[in-house]
This record gives C-alpha cells, structure tokens and sequence, in this order.
C-alpha cells in the first residue's frame, strides 16, 4: 500500500475515502475516542449544534480535504523530483490518533486553514507582487485562530514565514497585519453578539480530553521517522534550490509552534489533541524518510507498524477493559 502511495499514479487517493471510513466504524464499533464530549469551537462555541452523524460526517470531509490539499501542495511546489500522495497517507494515518478525526470541531477547522496558508505563502516570490498572497495566507491565519485561539500568540512567527520568501516591505506588513485581524474582528463580534465576553480563557481553556495511554507509542513512531527524514532533507536540501529550503523552513516553524502549544497542553491539561497541529506540516517533513534510498525500507517497515497499531489499538482497548 504504501508503495503504490509512493507512486505517481493520482488513482491512490480514491483509498482515502475508504481509509477514513474504516477508521470511523472501527470508532463506532469499539469506542476508543469518546466523541460526545464536550466541543471546543474558539471564538465559535455554541455556534455549531450538530448530530453526532453530522459531526462525523463532516469532521471525514474535512479529513479528506486537509489531506488532499497538503498533498497537492507538495507536488505543486516540487518538494521532489517526481508526484507522490504518500503525504495524503501519512496525514490521515497519523490523524487518525486523535479526537479531531472523529468529530468536528475547532482545531481539525484549525487545520484546514492553516493548509491553505501553506499554499497560499508557497506562491510568494521576491520578484513579484505578492500583496494578495500575503493577505490571503494572513487572513487564513486569522480565520484558524478564531477556530483554535492558542495560535494568536504566534503572530510573529506567522510574519517570519511569510518573510522567508519575500523582502520585508512595510506596505506588506501593513496588509499582513490586517488580514490577520479581519476574522479576529468577525469572532470578537459574534462574542459580543452571543453576550460572551474576550478573555484569556480562551487561549488557556483546556480541550477537555483525557490522555490516551498509546501516546509514547506514537511519539516513538514519529520521532524515528523523524530522524530519517532529517537524513533525507539534508541530502535534498544539498541538491536543491534555495527556494526549496525557505519551503521547508516555513514548515519547521509550524512544528514548532505545534510543540509548544502542546507541550503546554500536555504540562497543565494532561491533553495532546492540540499536538495534532504537527499534522499541518509534518506529513511533508516525514515523506522525506520514505524517499531515502538508504533508509526508506526502514521508514517503510516502521510505518506499516503505525498503520497496525492505529487499527490494533481499538480492539486491544476493549481487550484490555
């Protein structure tokens, strides 16, 4: 399977319908995330009401759509010499470890909007106008941290990216900054309209999720991973275009603003749904491992073991209850 994602054959992306529709009645069947608790929406709380089945139907959707456009975004801006949808894989794979995947809610939006600005800051370039793709991506970013608050505190960062593929103009920064503020504009409105007020709690609220026990196990995976993708980016990188290391910067950050916001978490909440932000740009960084000539059947192995795992877990859940 993870083969034919390898390839350059789009028809791999038709099996994600299917991957995500056995993890939702594997869910359903065997209760391992509890998807009737209580949804945390942002600055949009008590806006959505919905059905279970409608959570979840959305919450696929929204699944397939994070995981097609990351991939599309990857081809797109020639992170490899050739098409892959491994990125599709990984990301639906790895999501599938936390709540988000099961049901709607703040940060699986959180996700999709931060996908689109990778898209939309990938086609800033230092010799063009790039006014419009600056205030797109700020906008977007704007748009996930009414749906996730934590990313507020990373404005900075947010104009770092951006920075790394375009000279610092102060007219840009200018449009940056307002189109990082017009959604937040639209979220302090429905707050007043709703009768709530803006306060810290909403960057400090706790997801209300317990930990999982599986978590280590996951983070074993990944780190693993991790380190023979730092291999396989070092040798692209040594081969590759300036451009293509900004690229990958970009991404770096976003991991690390993910580490931290759910480290946080993970210190005060005992949580790690918001290190599910990783999943924005981590895919990407962890394809490298498989394209590795040296290391991939390794990256190979210890990924169908994560597949395993995200399928096993279910039924030893109610094995060990």
């Amino acid at each position: 399977m993870i083969r034919f994602f390898l390839g350059n054959s789009i028809i791999a992306l038709f099996f994600l319908p299917l991957i995500i529709l056995v993890f939702q009645i594997l869910n359903n069947q065997f209760p391992y995330h509890e998807i009737e608790k209580e949804i945390n929406y942002g600055f949009w709380n008590g806006l959505f009401n919905l059905p279970i089945i409608a959570s979840q139907v959305i919450a696929s959707l929204l699944i397939l759509v994070n995981s097609i456009v990351l991939n599309f975004t990857y081809n797109n801006y020639n992170f490899q010499d050739k098409n892959s949808y491994i990125v599709s894989l990984i990301y639906v794979v790895l999501m599938s470890f936390y709540y988000s995947f099961y049901r709607f809610d703040g940060i699986l939006m959180s996700h999709t909007f931060l996908i689109l600005c990778l898209a939309q800051f990938y086609q800033l370039n230092q010799n063009k106008d790039g006014k419009q793709a600056v205030f797109n991506g700020a906008f977007l970013l704007g748009c996930a941290a009414t749906f996730h608050p934590p990313l507020l505190v990373f404005f900075p960062v947010y104009i770092i990216m951006y920075l790394l593929l375009r000279p610092f103009i102060l007219r840009e920064l200018f449009i940056f900054t307002t189109g990082f503020i017009s959604p937040l504009l639209f979220g302090i409105t429905y707050l007043k309209w709703v009768g709530k007020e803006l306060t810290s709690k909403l960057i400090l609220d706790k997801v209300g999720i317990e930990l999982h026990k599986d978590f280590i196990i996951i983070l074993v995976f990944i780190l693993i991973l991790l380190v023979l993708s730092a291999i396989g980016i070092r040798n692209r990188i040594i081969q590759s275009t300036n451009r293509l290391k900004k690229q990958i910067q970009m991404l770096w950050l976003l991991v690390l603003v993910a580490i931290i916001i759910g480290s946080i978490d993970l210190y005060f909440y005992q949580q790690i749904e918001r290190f599910s932000l990783v999943l924005v740009s981590m895919p990407i960084i962890l394809s490298f491992s498989f394209l590795n000539k040296r290391y991939g059947v390794l990256a190979t192995v210890l990924f169908y073991l994560t597949i395993a795992y995200a399928v096993i877990k279910f039924f030893l859940e109610q094995t060990l209850a």
